[in-house]
């Protein structure tokens, strides 16, 4: 006997002693419509006995996830810190090519082509004599749509500010991801419950998620959401297609119909449905070539100093460590910096027997992880994004160590302020580390000695003639301390302010 059917006989035995329980039947006796109803609600025969029933509980942890998204928007300092950072680093990994990928993507949940496709769609249910389905179909949609416009207004949370291009609504929660789950979520409903080939129905739902986080992520990567609005908006259209569902259940429980994939074949011509079709194809990829939105041109204003370089994080309080995703402090800043632009550090970098390491993408991180695996040089290789001030370094600088691996190296990255000194030097900061170890073929393992890397990039710094004066400064007690991914570090708080020369 398997295992399975052992658990459903003691199932069943567990059951039956139970309901044959004299206390249980004592029960059913003194309170039978409250047992009534509890039947009536677990019948497996009927939509509104179990299936309802579940569909209600899922519908209702939905709804408690929906006010959670809320009061973490609302109260969770961890949230929003995490929104932001997530949005610039997202931003540190855009390029054209993929920004005119995910535009297309994020078109799925444009209005012209959701009105389109549902539309189509309609279409397709009314000559099948689906009319239920209709209704409930543009019920979700519009429900769904709804509900998000009454949230934006409430809420009114500004898009970030990291976005390509301009949108004229509010941020929380996002429209598209709504009508993702929404649409796209009941389209997945309908083609499932008439497909009998199981392999079918479970493409039709992987296509479908991958659809649904697909969109959510372009809206991610264009910079027009945050990641809670995103999630927020995953949860209302979750509770509007519960809702559409639903209502369609309930009116097929009461009146069966054929099977809609027949109905069309035996009762349409292929050339209705195919010309429907192509219609819905035909927009989305001409409105795809006319759909131009208005980009968002970034300032590079930068705020000049009146006060001295070393003064910057006393007189305007900016943060004296680097910080994880949720705003955690890492080490703390060690290096100051300041030089005419980035070519004379990258030069005077150079110069030290330091190298620029590559931005952070796909094929440096493809890159990174061949070289870790065959313990190869990887003069290059790109650093994990580190956060200070709520913004992804911009210039990494490493040198490799005497293993000539990729694995281990010296590495500093540095930040590019927003202020200058009177002179009109531009102001960066940074830390220094050595990487001792790789973890998960992506990120490297540091060694505890972060002074010591501090002392050795100041040394090699100094030796190349370029640094027309320095200072010592205490800019944070000493620390023991954690990095994001756990690695342990100690310092004793001093930081290096240079000058380099001009």
């Amino acid at each position: 006997m398997s295992t399975m059917n052992i658990i459903k006989s003691l199932y069943q035995s567990f059951k039956k002693a139970f309901i044959d329980n004299e206390n249980v039947q004592g029960l059913k006796k003194k309170y039978p419509y409250s047992f009534n109803f509890i039947k009536l609600r677990l019948d497996r025969t009927k939509f509104s006995g179990l299936p309802l029933t579940i569909l209600s509980a899922i519908f209702l942890y939905a709804l408690l996830l929906f006010f959670g998204s809320i009061g973490d928007y609302m109260f969770s300092d961890i949230i929003t810190e995490a929104d932001v950072r997530v949005n610039t680093l997202l931003y540190a990994f855009r390029n054209a090519g993929a920004i005119k990928t995910f535009l297309w993507i994020t078109l799925l949940g444009e209005s012209p082509t959701i009105i389109v496709f549902a539309l189509v769609t309609s279409a397709l249910l009314y000559l099948t004599h689906k009319k239920w389905q209709v209704v409930t179909l543009w019920l979700t949609i519009i429900g769904s749509e709804g509900f998000t416009f009454m949230a934006k207004l409430i809420f009114q949370r500004p898009r970030p500010l990291n976005a390509v291009f301009l949108e004229d609504s509010n941020s929380f929660p996002s429209g598209h991801s709504t009508i993702a789950v929404a649409f796209y979520g009941f389209l997945a409903y309908l083609v499932f419950k008439k497909l009998k080939n199981k392999i079918l129905r479970v493409l039709t739902v992987l296509i479908t998620i991958l659809i649904i986080l697909s969109i959510g992520f372009s809206r991610l990567y264009l910079g027009v959401h945050y990641v809670s609005d995103v999630w927020t908006g995953y949860l209302v259209g979750f509770l509007w297609l519960i809702i559409g569902i639903g209502l369609t259940e309930l009116k097929s429980s009461e009146q069966q119909n054929n099977s809609f994939v027949q109905n069309i074949a035996t009762k349409h011509p292929k050339i209705i449905i195919g010309g429907l079709v192509s219609l819905a194809i035909i927009f989305y990829i001409s409105y795809g070539f006319t759909y131009h939105p208005k980009l968002i041109l970034k300032s590079s204003a930068t705020i000049e100093m009146t006060v001295e370089a070393t003064n910057i994080f006393r007189d305007f309080n900016l943060p004296r460590y680097t910080e994880t995703l949720v705003g955690g402090k890492q080490e703390p800043i060690s290096l100051i910096i300041t030089a005419n632009d980035d070519t004379t550090v990258i030069n005077n970098f150079k110069k030290a027997g330091w190298t620029l390491a590559d931005k952070v993408n796909l094929n440096s991180i493809l890159e990174t992880i061949k070289y870790s695996i065959y313990n190869h040089q990887y003069d290059t290789a790109p650093m994990t994004p580190s956060f200070w001030n709520k913004q992804i370094h911009d210039l990494g600088f490493e040198k490799s160590t005497e293993t000539k691996s990729v694995r281990q190296r010296h590495h500093a990255r540095f930040w590019k302020t927003n202020f200058k000194t009177v002179g009109g030097d531009n102001i960066y900061v940074g830390t220094a580390s050595l990487d001792v170890g790789i973890k998960w073929f992506i990120t490297h393992r540091i060694n505890p000695d972060i002074d010591t890397e501090r002392d050795l990039l100041f040394n090699d710094l100094q030796k190349t003639g370029s640094v027309a004066n320095f200072e010592k400064l205490k800019l944070v007690s000493p620390i023991l301390g954690q990095n994001f991914i756990g690695d342990p570090f100690f310092t004793d708080g001093v930081a290096y302010f240079l000058n380099f020369s001009r």
